[in-house]
């Protein structure tokens, strides 16, 4: 037995005269398939997803497992799976398979990818009970770890890559295939609540300076999605002098690592661990903030996590 737990987005949507909306719960999803449980979680767009909810969906997935579900697929919107997937595999402990999945077209439109999509994931939460992968997710017959799996496109059915890494696996003609046999991850004590905020701040052209004093005056840690390899203005430096607060500096460019030790000028990598800035290397934004919230949680010194050569653990 399988369990699937739906929340919503266009995977659960069909459309009238007024556009689309969640309208199918996990039963709807689910029987076209044999032995699955379907549990409907939520109903709702992605972007209302929030860590309360998730850490309430990491709860029941532990119990399905104790009511015997051999694997996990959880289905919800595409706009924020990589970080919901990211934040599951984080804190998921068990070695019992959770597969992420979506779909770019609702059920109302033409060649709609949803029940491809959820057949994809049955196979490979089937043949990833034995295997230590973590948290993966499936679309477009494309396995990805929660680790690298980025949202590129907006419309597109192959709108999902791994930059920098690669796929996990493909499924084709109806099993799936592995490249990969191990996923490395951190693993973190499960928070009650969350209570911490961490501010995630997009750098842009001549970013205005009372936005970046308003997160450092506000939140417990900041995110940067900096200029190119991790950089931000020469005029910002004064604002992070001697703030005892944590400063993470990720890129905003959809693939790459961070600088440590090639630029010098004031602002750029060299000059920002200086001044205590943790760079990201390979972690991405959105996912840096995940990981930052986590380790704040459970007392955890950020330096052990954003390390120079680390390629996600």
């Amino acid at each position: 037995m399988l369990s699937l737990i739906s929340l919503g987005g266009t995977i659960s949507m069909t459309s009238d005269k007024n556009g689309a909306l969640p309208s199918l719960n996990a039963q709807d999803l689910a029987k076209e398939f044999k032995d699955i449980r379907a549990i409907t979680f939520s109903n709702i767009a992605s972007p209302n997803i929030t860590f309360s909810m998730l850490l309430e969906l990491l709860e029941l997935a532990k119990e399905e497992v104790n009511k015997g579900s051999k694997a996990i697929i959880i289905t919800q919107g595409t706009d924020t799976l990589e970080e919901s997937a990211f934040f599951i595999q984080s804190l998921w402990k068990s070695k019992i398979p959770i597969v992420f999945c979506a779909a770019m077209k609702h059920s109302s439109q033409l060649g709609s990818d949803y029940l491809a999509n959820i057949n994809d994931a049955i196979i490979t939460a089937k043949s990833a009970i034995d295997k230590d992968l973590g948290v993966l997710c499936v679309l477009n017959s494309c396995i990805h770890s929660a680790n690298f799996i980025h949202k590129s496109n907006t419309f597109s059915l192959d709108t999902f890559t791994s930059f920098d890494f690669g796929l996990v696996g493909k499924v084709i003609e109806g099993k799936a295939y592995f490249y990969k046999d191990n996923i490395k991850r951190y693993l973190f004590n499960s928070p009650k609540k969350i209570s911490k905020k961490v501010g995630l701040l997009k750098l842009c052209l001549d970013c205005d300076d009372d936005i970046l004093e308003y997160y450092l005056n506000n939140y417990d840690a900041l995110v940067f999605s900096g200029y190119g390899a991790g950089h931000l203005m020469q005029r910002h430096m004064k604002y992070i002098k001697n703030i005892k607060k944590p400063l993470i500096m990720a890129s905003r460019c959809e693939s790459g690592k961070t600088g440590f030790d090639t630029y010098a000028y004031l602002g750029a990598e060299i000059s920002l661990r200086e001044n205590g800035v943790i760079m990201s290397a390979f972690i991405s934004d959105v996912k840096a903030r995940i990981l930052t919230l986590l380790a704040l949680e459970n007392n955890i010194d950020l330096k052990e996590l954003f390390t120079k050569d680390n390629i996600i653990f």
